[in-house]
């Protein structure tokens, strides 16, 4: 079962009917192997330049670690990648005002 790319509605749909073990079996699989993005992938789907991407990851704001096997294969875990853009999150209250400013 593959739940990537999925909107949480679609994600409700597709685990409704599921039993407590299958769903702690699910859970424990997507964390056990975390997908991981390169710095060109995250500025892409962020709207972003790699080199911005870069300068947050070495600043530590993707959770406080990324991986590097050599100068220049630098990845984040996907968990790293939503933090980091939770960051930027603003919502928008029914009166107009944010609850949280940028």
């Amino acid at each position: 079962m593959s739940l990537s790319g999925k909107s949480p509605e679609e994600i409700e749909r597709t685990l409704i009917g599921k039993s407590r073990k299958e769903l702690i079996d699910i859970i424990c699989r997507l964390v056990t192997v975390e997908q991981h993005y390169k710095p060109a992938e995250i500025a892409a789907r962020s709207g972003m330049k790699k080199r911005t991407v870069l300068a947050d990851i070495h600043a530590g704001k993707f959770g406080g670690e990324y991986y590097k096997r050599a100068e220049n294969q630098i990845t984040v875990s996907a968990s790293g990648v939503n933090a980091w853009r939770q960051s930027f999150r603003v919502v928008v209250l029914p009166n107009g005002k944010d609850s949280k400013q940028a």
